[in-house]
């Protein structure tokens, strides 16, 4: 049995270090794997986001706020804050993360608010009932417009004037309007458009309109009305012009869904005219930034902006074809603010994306 020698097992321990290097090293790979996989998803497109290239959507919301209402700081048993009411009653109804304005039966609403010639004017509204709109000037009626919806439930009618006297009418069938429906109108170099869920319906030129000084309206005539948001802005700058002159364009007209980096499709028109100025430009490279107000968390706000951001540069890479090195995002939340948040108005100035040249 002498003989017989057993062999040391030190060889196994010299060994041992090579299974933490080994691991080290697949660790490495794992996470450069990890990050290339993120930036490769920064760059796609979100799976639900709508076409954007494809639709037909003209409409560029006017970029500077003047006024805005969503009845956020109305409180209930109160009149509402920015409107002086006449002849009647209105209330503020909630409900599944919405408010709204609702009447039921005639009222009269008006505001003091200094208009430019330029201007767009956007309306959500619910109901089958009548809005007569007046925007005037110094007591003058400058546009005056009938908004309605019929009792069927399923078409909708507008008729528009101007200081020479009838503009036209137009009757938009197909829409519930038991749900929300978005009515707009662009005056722009003395030529007014109107649209019905982002669908032009009117178009007239040579409309003389002097500088306005005060909007009024009369609601739910026939039947109940609701509105659930009034916004009236400057009209939006050529973004090629702007971006040339100054390196960087704010709008408001890329939407998102609420809480969301969803894109709505209405925001198709300001990223055509993105898209194509970085087509005729190959050297214009641009950053993205998003923004939001300060209501909520912080660092949700933060998230949200950013997410937001990487949206509007996925389409644009995705649906328009530009390339990605090109474009860069980044979000700053409630950061930045370009108005104040204690009033819906300034809330919607700040609810923003920004592009900035590199």
């Amino acid at each position: 049995m002498a003989d017989r020698v057993i062999a040391p097992l030190s060889f196994t321990l010299k060994k041992r270090p090579a299974i933490p290097r080994i691991a080290r090293a697949l660790a490495g790979f794992i996470a450069l794997a990890s990050s290339c996989a993120a930036q490769t998803r920064a760059a796609e497109p979100a799976p639900d986001q709508p076409q954007m290239k494809s639709t037909a959507i003209e409409f560029v919301p006017g970029e500077k706020t003047i006024f805005f209402d969503d009845f956020s700081d109305m409180e209930a048993d109160a009149p509402p804050p920015h409107w002086k009411v006449r002849g009647g009653k209105v209330e503020l109804r909630t409900g599944g993360g919405t408010q709204e304005l609702y009447a039921a039966k005639d009222v009269s609403l008006s505001t003091k608010i200094a208009i430019p010639q330029n201007f767009t004017f956007e309306l959500q509204f619910v109901g089958n009932g009548e809005m007569d709109w007046k925007f005037q000037s110094a007591g003058d009626e400058v546009l005056s417009g009938i908004v309605r919806g019929e009792d069927d439930g399923h078409t909708v009618n507008i008729s528009w004037s101007g200081k020479d006297g009838d503009l036209g009418a137009a009757e938009v069938k197909g829409i519930d309007t038991s749900k929300p429906v978005d009515f707009a109108l662009w005056a722009q170099q003395g030529r007014v458009r109107a649209y019905v869920n982002r669908k032009r319906v009117l178009d007239v030129n040579q409309v003389q309109i002097p500088v306005i000084d005060e909007v009024a309206f009369d609601d739910a005539r026939y039947r109940p009305m609701a509105v659930r948001k009034v916004r009236i802005a400057e009209s939006a700058p050529d973004f090629s012009a702007v971006i040339a002159s100054t390196g960087k364009y704010v709008t408001h007209g890329i939407l998102f869904d609420t809480d969301s980096a969803r894109l709505k499709p209405e925001s198709a028109a300001i990223l055509k005219q993105v898209a194509a100025a970085l087509a005729k430009n190959p050297n214009l490279k641009l950053e993205i930034d998003g923004y939001t107000d300060s209501a909520g968390n912080d660092s949700h706000n933060l998230d949200l902006s950013k997410r937001r951001a990487q949206a509007v540069q996925s389409v644009l890479v995705s649906q328009f074809g530009i390339d990605a090195g090109r474009l860069a995002s980044d979000g700053f939340g409630a950061a930045k603010p370009i108005d104040s948040n204690d009033t819906p108005s300034g809330r919607a100035n700040n609810r923003r994306v920004e592009f900035l040249k590199k």
